[in-house]
């Protein structure tokens, strides 16, 4: 039984909250950090583990017939390469293709469709004249990003969990602020809560992009029913802060920083609860 502060005699679920991001190389404009909230796991993961198999079932028949044309043109060389670039499969947005953008859309729909959950993605702005760089910028964005959703999106909230890739030596300085008690590695490749977390935020930073001066690209296009799908669904171009509350929580918050006397933190003009 998980008690609360409020009242300690009632039964309440704390969420999982999983976080990822897209947009880390200083060269992208917007870094996109999102917060996925999630009552029961089980059955998120049977919601969408059918679209999500069909996904990675493709992805193993097309290194199958690559692996087979490379052994009939006795191409070890590119065998070898092949082979030292193995990896477990992983639902990402750069993963979206011609072929499998079909499946991504159809992701999109059974998120919307099939599970409950609240997503809000808070992103920072490199463009904006008031955003100062932090030392180690892409865990100081992190953090600032976890501080505001801790605050004032999740003041319950306990855990979040992050892909195993994340730098564990940095200093969270957890007893500082209204922060969870932990923040938890998992390994990405097995947790589809992260990898959703990935492809939302990278839509997302896309569609920033698209509705900026940003140049759109190659694969921009190539994901862009995708995106259109996301955008059908929350009924809302991404292009800024919006926040849908029904069927699904679904919240954009840009970081404004000319809304703060403290020089580099920013906050949004219209805080969300």
């Amino acid at each position: 039984m998980i008690l609360t502060k409020k009242n300690p005699n009632i039964e309440q679920k704390i969420p999982f909250v999983f976080m990822d991001e897209s947009g880390k190389k200083e060269s992208d404009r917007f870094f996109v950090c999102g917060f996925l909230q999630v009552d029961d796991n089980i059955a998120f993961s049977r919601a969408l583990q059918r679209v999500s198999d069909q996904i990675k079932n493709l992805s193993i028949r097309n290194k199958q017939e690559r692996v087979s044309r490379l052994r009939k043109k006795n191409n070890i060389d590119e065998l070898y390469k092949l082979a030292q670039s193995f990896s477990e499969f992983e639902m990402k947005h750069y993963r979206i293709t011609n072929e499998n953008q079909q499946l991504y859309c159809d992701l999109v729909k059974a998120l919307w469709a099939k599970t409950k959950f609240r997503f809000t993605a808070i992103i920072v702005d490199r463009k904006d004249p008031k955003y100062i760089r932090d030392e180690n910028e892409h865990n100081a964005l992190y953090l600032r990003a976890l501080k505001l959703f801790a605050k004032h999106c999740a003041p319950e909230i306990q855990y979040v969990y992050v892909p195993d890739n994340f730098d564990i030596y940095f200093d969270w300085n957890m007893n500082s602020g209204r922060l969870p008690i932990a923040v938890l590695p998992l390994d990405s490749k097995s947790c589809l809560q992260l990898q959703v977390v990935d492809v939302l935020t990278g839509l997302i930073a896309q569609g920033l992009r698209a509705n900026s001066d940003e140049t759109k690209t190659a694969r921009d296009v190539i994901r862009q029913p995708v995106l259109e799908t996301l955008e059908t669904l929350t009924g809302r171009k991404i292009r800024g802060n919006m926040t849908i509350k029904v069927p699904q929580y679904f919240s954009v918050w840009v970081v404004d920083f000319s809304k703060t006397k403290e020089s580099g933190h920013g906050q949004e003009i219209q805080p969300r609860l």
